[in-house]
């Protein structure tokens, strides 16, 4: 991404703790992973065990209907407008869980009927609904009777939001947006999130994680890297690497205001991460001053450099140099980064090949 897409979509994504959007290959087994990243989430928020357990539940539903429910595509058409996206975001008090998958037109209807009707249910009625669909020995292996929706809804105490937005003739793309705690005012809704989608398919991004991250939620993040981007092991470990390195550099950077913003995204010239940090006047003058060191190195120099701050042989503010070096060694040519003024502050924008 360039910088000033790379700043949009940070801009796009304000507002929150912590958000978190894959948009990868969907493994099954990243679903122990994000049931671990949303406990984490709220966990550091102090949320309770009741918002916690529907919280996991409307994130799991929402994860796996999107593996067991999306429909067969083309694969042009499914890796790229037909993408799906999984997107789930927090603040104290208000967590919402977003999910796009394409679906063929009778199904986008059964589901717009389907939502419309739970509209006007009260808890009573929606759970006697989910009792009927129990019992009811007509519904589908595709889950036909909407148990699923349902039970989203009673969980999260909301009514669930719903938009689409045409893919093809026999297709659409299907937004459902579920919130739990809060509802909160003046935020977008789910056409917001399908422009988002279009934005992820653009720029071929697989993974975007904004805001700062506790040690088991980059334990997560990390895992989620490692099984998605490639079977070849050397390469995998190579970009877990560069993603701890990114890491290390974040420790000593300090960012400020809503916090970091990584994003991880493929194109023809290989896997790309961006790093997109606010920071205060000090750290951008360490900063550009460790970016202009580093570039100006050859491999030995920042071999030795980089062996140097792990001895403890450099100066102390060497170590905001030892993200930097660690990104540098593990590709060729000069680091493209930089500091910009945004919004009334500056920026680290970087972006690394790996």
């Amino acid at each position: 991404m360039d910088p000033g897409r790379t700043l949009a979509l940070y801009d796009a994504l304000s507002g929150y703790r912590l958000t978190f959007l894959y948009s990868g290959l969907f493994h099954d087994d990243h679903t122990a992973r994000l049931i671990t990243l949303g406990d984490e989430f709220l966990e550091l928020e102090g949320a309770d065990k009741g918002v916690r357990g529907k919280f996991t539940f409307v994130m799991v539903e929402a994860y796996q209907n999107i593996i067991r429910h999306r429909a067969p595509l083309s694969r042009d058409l499914e890796q790229g407008r037909g993408r799906s996206m999984f997107l789930i975001r927090s603040n104290v008090g208000m967590h919402e869980v977003t999910a796009i998958n394409p679906v063929t037109r009778p199904d986008a209807i059964k589901l717009t009927h389907a939502l419309a009707g739970m509209q006007d249910m009260d808890p009573g009625q929606m759970k006697q609904a989910y009792l009927q669909g129990l019992q009811d020995e007509k519904r589908t292996e595709r889950g036909g009777a909407g148990l699923g929706l349902i039970e989203m809804s009673r969980r999260s105490g909301h009514p669930l939001r719903m938009g689409l937005r045409e893919l093809d003739a026999d297709h659409m793309l299907f937004a459902l947006r579920i919130m739990i705690g809060r509802t909160p005012k003046g935020k977008s809704g789910p056409e917001q999130d399908l422009d988002l989608q279009r934005e992820v398919v653009e720029q071929g991004i697989s993974i975007v994680c904004r805001g700062s991250l506790a040690a088991g939620e980059q334990e997560v993040l990390m895992r989620i890297i490692e099984r998605d981007l490639d079977t070849d092991l050397a390469l995998s470990n190579a970009r877990m690497r560069a993603f701890l390195g990114v890491t290390e550099l974040l420790q000593n950077i300090a960012p400020v205001g809503e916090g970091p913003m990584i994003v991880v995204s493929r194109s023809s010239n290989g896997v790309a991460l961006d790093l997109c940090a606010p920071v205060d006047q000090t750290s951008a003058e360490i900063l550009e001053a460790g970016i202009r060191e580093v570039n100006a190195m050859d491999d030995q120099a920042k071999q030795r450099r980089y062996r140097d701050i792990l001895l403890g042989r450099g100066q102390s503010s060497g170590t905001v140099q030892l993200g930097l070096l660690d990104l540098a060694r593990r590709r060729d040519g000069p680091i493209n980064a930089g500091i910009v003024d945004h919004g009334g502050a500056k920026f680290i924008v970087l972006k690394a090949m790996v």
